[in-house]
C-alpha cells in the first residue's frame, strides 16, 4: 500500500509493542520501519521498467527480512537512545529487547499489508521469487489510513496514559477492516459467478481485484478458453454487471511465444501472476504483439490496461523489435476517477432478492 500507510501502521505497531517502556519513540520507530520496505524502489534506478517490476516488493517485503533487519535496527535505535540520555541502571538489557521487537514487528507489518493488494509480493525471497497476493485492499485506501491516525491521535492527545490499549484496540479495528474488505471481494466474485452463469457462461476463471480509494468497487474479470470478460460491480449497492468481451489467442500465435520466450515477456507474465493477456494487432506498417495486464484498469475494456508491454512483429510473424513498457496513459485516468465515487455509491440499478 501507499507509504502513509504503511508508516501509520508501523507506529501503531510500535506503539502496541513498546510504548510502555519506550514511550512515543516507539511509534516514531514503528513508523519509520514500516515504511522503511520500500526502500527496495532504489535498487533499479540504474535498471529499466522491467527491473523495477522485478526489485520492488522483493526481498525487503520477504518474511524473512524482518527477522534479520530488526534486530539490526533495534539495536541501533538502542544506542542512539543512550547516546542521548543513558536508562536507569538495570533497564539496558530490556530496553533492547523492546526496540528489536518493535523494529521487527513494524517491518513485518509492511509486507502483511501489501499482501492483501493484487500487486503480489515476494515473500518468500530468496528461497523463492513466487508472488503471492491477496485481493482485499486498494493500494492507496484513505479511510484506512484515517483510521490508523485516528488511533495515534487518540492516544497522544486524549488517552496517554492508554496509548498502548489505544493501539491494540486500534490494531483490532484495522484487522476488522481488512477483514470486511476480504470479504467483499469474495462477494463480488460470487456474484460474479451467478451473474455469469445465470447468462449461460460457464467454465470461467473469475476474479476480482480492488480499485483505488474505497473497497466498495470491484473490477471483475472472467476468462474462458475462447475469451476474456471485464466488467465492474459496487458492492454498496450491486447492479448487473456490463461486461466486455475479447477472444483470447494467447500462445497460440508465434509471434506470442517469441514475445514471452524474450527476459521481458517472462517477467511480464511473472509479474501479472497468470492474468496477462496477449494478442497480435495490427498497426501502421506491420503489426505489434501487445500484453495487458488484467489485474488493473479504468476501463471495462480487456486490451486496456495500467500496466502494458509491446513489442513490434514483422511480416513474417517474428520479433523485429525490442520489448517496450510502461503504464497505459490512454484510459481518460482524470475522468475515470472523477466518477469512480459517483458509480460506486450511487448506482444506477439494484439487482433484485435471489430467490431462495
Amino acid at each position: 500500500m501507499d507509504p502513509f500507510s504503511q508508516a501509520a501502521l508501523g507506529a501503531v505497531v510500535g506503539q502496541a509493542a513498546g510504548h510502555a517502556r519506550l514511550g512515543y519513540r516507539a511509534a516514531a520507530v514503528g513508523a519509520l520501519a514500516g515504511a522503511l520496505p520500500d526502500v527496495d524502489v532504489l535498487f533499479s534506478l540504474t535498471g529499466d521498467y522491467f527491473d523495477q517490476l522485478v526489485s520492488h516488493r522483493g526481498i525487503t517485503h520477504s518474511l524473512f527480512f524482518p527477522p534479520v533487519a530488526g534486530p539490526l535496527l533495534g539495536a541501533l535505535a538502542w544506542k542512539l537512545e543512550q547516546r542521548r540520555k543513558r536508562p536507569p541502571p538495570g533497564e539496558d538489557g530490556a530496553r533492547l529487547r523492546t526496540w528489536i521487537g518493535v523494529t521487527t514487528l513494524a517491518l513485518l507489518s509492511h509486507p502483511l499489508l501489501d499482501l492483501l493488494t493484487p500487486y503480489g509480493t515476494q515473500l518468500l525471497l530468496p528461497f523463492s521469487d513466487a508472488r503471492f497476493a491477496i485481493n482485499a485492499m486498494p493500494i492507496i485506501d484513505p479511510a484506512y489510513t484515517l483510521l490508523l491516525v485516528i488511533g495515534l491521535v487518540l492516544a497522544v492527545r486524549y488517552w496517554p496514559a492508554r496509548a498502548r490499549q489505544v493501539a491494540f484496540g486500534t490494531l483490532a479495528a484495522s484487522c476488522l477492516y481488512l477483514a470486511y474488505a476480504h470479504l467483499l471481494n469474495v462477494a463480488a466474485e460470487r456474484e460474479a459467478v451467478r451473474q455469469l452463469e445465470a447468462a449461460g457462461v460457464e467454465a470461467a476463471t473469475v476474479a476480482a481485484f480492488p480499485t483505488l480509494l474505497q473497497v466498495h468497487y470491484r473490477r471483475v474479470v472472467a476468462r474462458t478458453a475462447a475469451e476474456d470478460r471485464v466488467g465492474f460491480i459496487s458492492l454498496w449497492r450491486p447492479c448487473a454487471i456490463e461486461w466486455a468481451a475479447a477472444p483470447r489467442r494467447e500462445r497460440q500465435d508465434r509471434a506470442i511465444a517469441d514475445f514471452l520466450d524474450t527476459r521481458e515477456g517472462k517477467i511480464f507474465d511473472w509479474f501479472t501472476m497468470g492474468w496477462g493477456r496477449y494478442r497480435l494487432e495490427a498497426v501502421t506498417g506491420g503489426a505489434v504483439v501487445r500484453a495487458t495486464d488484467l489485474r488493473y484498469g479504468f476501463t471495462d475494456d480487456p486490451d486496456r490496461s495500467i500496466f502494458t508491454a509491446e513489442a513490434p512483429v514483422d511480416r513474417f510473424g517474428r520479433l523485429a523489435g525490442p520489448v517496450s513498457a510502461g503504464r497505459d496513459a490512454s484510459d481518460a485516468t482524470g475522468q475515470r476517477l472523477k466518477l469512480l465515487f459517483q458509480e460506486t455509491y450511487a448506482p444506477a440499478c439494484i439487482l433484485p432478492p435471489q430467490r431462495g
